[in-house]
């Protein structure tokens, strides 16, 4: 494929969130391998959670040494999903009802920060997602009518004090109208195998495409198409279909890696 028939592609592929909770699931299912919201699929919670509130929290068969409070506040019907093997330190706070967080096996979220701040909210991380450090995600705060979701797919690797936002946080408004103007118009969309660099913002309707790397001190507000390198205050992304990124030299990494751009090259 040429650079500009990738780029299409990738645009053609990513889903706004016009198809709602149902779209949702169906885009979490593409980027997420094994990706289950059945609860005969988990447990209930070990006591190594530090769990406050009334929502619901599901635990698959292996464990979850990883630090974890979850702050239900006084939201009713929140629910979160967790895999297996499921490392680091990581909190998570609701404020609306209705909600949802999926944690896919084997991640490792190191002060990981996961605020979701509207009613009927969807979150989900995939399989294997790493965090070295400080990360905040926060999602639908001053969203006002949109319904915007976080989804990260499979082996993204985030370094540290990297910001996503799906919303503007405070509204905007049309002085003549009172209508607002700032409302997130899709989600944030982080396909597989994403390398996001250190001091990175990620910002409301936006989709990060398959194998990029996303450079130190970005702020992502326009979509990135696959295969690409982003950088720069606003971001720009220039397409580099001929490379791929792993987590080290070793060739177990190596294979992993070229898994991925195999994958996302044929599509």
């Amino acid at each position: 494929m040429s650079h500009l028939e990738l780029a299409k592609q990738s645009m053609q592929d990513f889903s706004s969130d016009e198809g709602g909770y149902f779209g949702h699931l169906e885009l979490a299912k593409k980027s997420i391998q094994d990706f289950s919201i059945d609860e005969s699929d988990y447990s209930g919670h070990p006591d190594n959670l530090n769990v406050h509130g009334n929502g619901q929290v599901f635990v698959r068969e292996g464990g979850v040494s990883a630090k974890v409070n979850i702050n239900f506040g006084d939201t009713n019907g929140c629910r979160v999903f967790i895999g297996r093997n499921v490392k680091g330190i990581f909190s998570v706070f609701f404020k609306g009802d209705n909600s949802f967080l999926y944690i896919g096996n084997g991640c490792d979220l190191r002060n990981v920060q996961i605020r979701s701040f509207q009613d009927n909210d969807f979150i989900a991380v995939g399989n294997r997602v790493s965090t070295t450090s400080t990360n905040t995600w926060i999602s639908g705060n001053g969203a006002g009518n949109a319904n915007p979701a976080i989804i990260i797919g499979d082996d993204c690797m985030f370094s540290y004090d990297i910001v996503i936002r799906s919303s503007d946080a405070h509204p905007i408004f049309d002085i003549s109208s009172d209508q607002q103007v700032n409302e997130p118009k899709g989600i944030v969309h982080i396909e597989p195998h994403v390398w996001i660099g250190e001091q990175v913002s990620i910002l409301k309707s936006v989709n990060i495409g398959a194998c990029s790397i996303i450079s130190l001190g970005a702020i992502v507000t326009k979509d990135v198409p696959r295969f690409s390198i982003a950088s720069g205050v606003p971001a720009v992304s220039k397409v580099k279909p001929n490379i791929y990124w792993a987590r080290n030299q070793t060739e177990q990494a190596k294979n992993r890696a070229k898994y991925f751009f195999n994958k996302y090259k044929k599509t």
